[in-house]
């Protein structure tokens, strides 16, 4: 029997720690609880690689611990046949702040990596694998299939198009189509990270971010008139409250910059339009896909928790209504996991019936700690540390794992076209 595949896990945004090498004792500038240095992981308008607060050298740290580190251990425990044969599961750390396809040219590098050293270990030399399995929550999962459309298409540069590197894979919380919560962290700020009251920093750092713009909803009805109900797109800089762009002006004055702002805010929106589409262009059955198709792949997809279902936008200024969360069941179009709501979570090469629902009564008696931290991380953030969402995802990549696992039809869907090893359980 072959060796289990090496396994990444792709972290989402705001969820690897950065940071700073240029003192000679790294500092943090962003992790889990003690530091969100929003000044200093700011972008510079002139070089969207680097940060307006020079001298610097920002990297990126492996995926935060609290939000991963359960997922990451238990892959590497159940997906092990034997404890002195262990499959290597990596953490892919990332700088979250930029733009997708460069975080994706990255992965391409890591998979290249992880295979060259999985070889290296004495129990792959006498199969050594040639393709590894990807798990990805949130952005991570428009990470993976930006970098796997690269593969098929040559077209997104740092990734060569050719043979696929991947078996299998996981994706958890994707907002394929996007989330209503990115709409409102570029207009209010990140202030919802930290707390209710946003400061001038933190929408600066959110509206100099490439990848929050790619975060932004476009499914159908995510942004709407509020008189005339007709959709508003959210990828024209017209259809934006003012204030982002006056934001931009001003922070490009501060920092001695002259780019236009205008120009700019425009850059940011075309190439979050760009992404989406290329992400569901994705073709898992046409060449260079991963081996199995669409059977390859499973999408998790929360339900049932408080969510932002769309923003209504006022014409006039234009101005921005983001109105309560949506507090409606698991069954209603407008549900969702809190942070990516139901229709954003849908992509475009997997059918609605091979998604797999879970919910937050899916957390087992065993999960206590788990509930507790649903306050501080929300539903979203908390899926990876979902037992059952660790046992879907371990038995999609291992055919020889037993446990329980079970899922629940998303909205919309009575046939689910799921696995035969998934239990369907009514909402």
């Amino acid at each position: 029997m072959a060796a289990q595949n090496p396994v990444i896990v792709v972290p989402g945004i705001t969820a690897s720690v950065l940071e700073d090498r240029y003192p000679i004792d790294p500092v943090d500038i962003w992790n889990a609880s003690t530091k969100k240095d929003f000044e200093r992981i700011t972008l510079h308008p002139d070089d969207l690689r680097y940060e307006a607060q020079e001298p610097a050298r920002v990297v990126a740290r492996n995926p935060i611990q609290l939000a991963y580190g359960d997922l990451v251990e238990a892959l590497r425990h159940d997906l092990s046949k034997k404890k002195d044969k262990p499959t290597p599961v990596f953490a892919f750390g990332y700088d979250w702040r930029r733009d997708c396809f460069l975080s994706a040219a990255q992965l391409g590098a890591m998979v290249d990596e992880v295979l060259e050293r999985t070889r290296l270990l004495p129990h792959y030399k006498k199969e050594p694998p040639e393709r590894v399995d990807l798990v990805a929550h949130s952005m991570g999962g428009l990470v993976v299939a930006a970098y796997l459309r690269g593969r098929q298409t040559g077209a997104i540069p740092g990734i060569s198009q050719g043979d696929c590197k991947v078996g299998r894979v996981v994706t958890i919380g994707t907002p394929f189509h996007g989330s209503v919560d990115a709409v409102h962290k570029l207009a209010t700020g990140m202030g919802s990270l930290t707390g209710p009251a946003p400061r001038d920093r933190e929408r600066e750092a959110a509206r100099m971010m490439p990848a929050l713009y790619q975060l932004l909803p476009s499914f159908p009805e995510a942004a709407v008139g509020s008189v005339d109900r007709l959709p508003v797109d959210l990828f024209d800089r017209v259809n934006w409250q003012k204030s982002v762009l006056a934001t931009m002006k001003e922070f490009i004055r501060m920092v001695g910059s002259e780019r236009e702002p205008t120009e700019l805010f425009e850059q940011f929106l075309g190439d979050a339009k760009r992404l989406i589409e290329t992400v569901n262009q994705l073709d898992l059955d046409g060449p260079n896909a991963i081996p199995e198709g669409r059977a390859g792949w499973i999408a998790i997809v929360g339900l049932g928790a408080k969510t932002l279902s769309h923003v209504e936008v006022e014409r006039a200024g234009p101005w921005f209504k983001l109105l309560e969360p949506a507090d409606v069941g698991p069954k209603d179009i407008r549900t969702g996991d809190g942070t990516v709501p139901f229709r954003g979570a849908q992509p475009g090469f997997l059918a609605p019936e091979q998604l797999l629902g879970v919910t937050p009564d899916d957390f087992s008696i065993w999960e206590v700690g788990d509930k507790a931290l649903l306050h501080f991380a929300g539903f979203h953030g908390m899926l990876p540390n979902v037992n059952l969402v660790q046992r879907l995802a371990i038995r999609h990549l291992r055919a020889d794992y037993r446990a329980e696992f079970w899922a629940h039809p998303v909205p919309g869907v009575t046939t689910p076209q799921w696995p035969a090893w998934i239990e369907r359980r009514p909402l």
